[in-house]
């Protein structure tokens, strides 16, 4: 259950975040999604909508932390033979990050966050990290950006639902699919449900070769096989993960600089 108190700065007005500071709210959880093939079945704003949705439980869970404006286009350049996918360079996406993360620095926060979702922007935000955080006057930088974790998470979590099912990639696929079924079932066209490719690809390959060179249908897993228990499952589960994470972090933080 999300409390009743509002999360989302982008539905407060500036007194409200203000208000919302001075009663301790002092991280600020800055997601990041795409605008991307997801197979024939789920829009291009798959990514974004499950970044918004992760993002409200974090910063509910975490109790002190508003969740930012979801950076909602991504690094993508590996679904550019699907129509419709919208691409950042790796420079300009970071730079996207770093003006947000100073916008927040500027404004007082202790922390932000960087919670990636789409796979495409794990390496860049990673890489970046350091850099942003040497900028910041205030903000403590905190980088919950493990991938193998996050699917580790999500393949646990349809186990637990008692889907028998292991996708070797995750791209619009079971726990993909579960995960929008659970959070809008009506942006899930459930007569375009199919199978994908369902062998392991290698990172590198997947990002120099681009995903049609291994599926035609945009697909890695299987998407018939999805069900919301599991996409239900899969959000509460990961959002506690994240939060275990960034608690860790802010609290080292807070011991080193105290």
């Amino acid at each position: 259950m999300v409390s009743d108190d509002k999360l989302k700065m982008e539905e407060m007005s500036w007194k409200e975040i203000e208000e919302a500071k001075e009663k301790g709210k002092d991280t600020v959880v800055l997601m990041m999604g795409s605008f991307e093939q997801h197979g024939p079945h789920m829009p291009m704003k798959t990514d974004t909508y499950i970044s918004d949705e992760l993002g409200v439980r974090i910063s509910d869970k975490l109790g002190n932390a508003l969740m930012g404006p979801t950076i909602s286009v991504g690094v993508s350049g590996h679904h550019m033979d699907f129509p419709g996918t919208v691409s950042l360079s790796k420079d300009i996406f970071m730079e996207l990050v770093e003006e947000h993360c100073k916008a927040f620095d500027e404004h007082g926060f202790d922390f932000i966050a960087l919670v990636p979702f789409h796979g495409g922007n794990f390496a860049p935000v990673k890489a970046a990290a350091p850099e942003i955080a040497d900028k910041m006057d205030n903000a403590k930088i905190i980088l919950a950006a493990d991938l193998k974790r996050n699917l580790k998470v999500m393949l646990d979590s349809m186990k637990e639902a008692g889907i028998d099912y292991e996708e070797k990639g995750v791209h619009a696929g079971a726990s993909e699919t579960s995960v929008m079924l659970a959070i809008d079932e009506g942006l899930v066209d459930k007569s375009r449900l199919e199978r994908g490719f369902e062998e392991e690809i290698e990172t590198s390959s997947l990002f120099t070769e681009g995903l049609r060179h291994f599926t035609e249908n945009g697909v890695l897993g299987d998407a018939r096989k999805a069900s919301k228990k599991a996409g239900d499952l899969i959000l509460e589960n990961l959002a506690e993960d994240i939060v275990e994470r960034i608690e860790e972090k802010r609290t080292a933080s807070s011991q080193s600089s105290g």
